[in-house]
């Protein structure tokens, strides 16, 4: 082989082996970050997430309305597939509030999701209160960064004019 074809083969051997450098480099970060969202989740949880929905929970309760914050862990089973870890202000309004579990199916939750495929926050509502104009479903999709207590404030209190108006 000549000198020159030579060369051009560890030119194109060399950028090859580059690339997969490159790749493996991309996959173990994306391993690494995949490892790494379930303890940010729990940090936003406790010290953002927690303490913004406390507070509604504080002022709902103090005007005569239900209030909950209710965690969950994540968790799988064979039936029902994951259950991403969550965190969610349930709120049964006035009329409906501290009535039994059993009579008592007029509620707003909205929940704060740790989506682990995506690795974002799925920020989700439901509403079963009657004749109610809240949404229900997916709300949004935050970076772990870019969820504060402001964006929770935001989705807390749009859930709550859509439902209570």
């Amino acid at each position: 082989m000549k000198n020159d074809a030579k060369n051009q083969l560890k030119k194109i051997l060399g950028t090859y082996d580059d690339r997969l450098a490159a790749d493996e480099r991309k996959i173990i970060a994306k391993r690494a970050a995949d490892a790494a969202f379930p303890e940010r989740f729990a940090t936003l949880r406790a010290d953002t997430l927690r303490p913004a929905i406390q507070e509604f929970v504080d002022m709902l309760t103090g005007h005569g309305h239900e209030a909950t914050a209710r965690e969950q862990e994540e968790s799988s089973s064979t039936t029902g597939g994951i259950s991403f870890a969550a965190i969610s202000l349930r709120m049964n309004p006035k009329p409906f509030a501290f009535k039994s579990a059993e009579t008592n199916r007029s509620f707003i939750e909205i929940t704060f999701s740790a989506n682990r495929n995506e690795r974002k926050v799925t920020v989700s509502s439901t509403n079963t209160i009657v004749n109610s104009n809240g949404s229900l479903g997916k709300r949004g999709e935050y970076e772990l960064d870019a969820m504060t207590a402001d964006v929770v404030a935001e989705h807390v209190l749009r859930s709550l004019q859509e439902a209570l108006q």
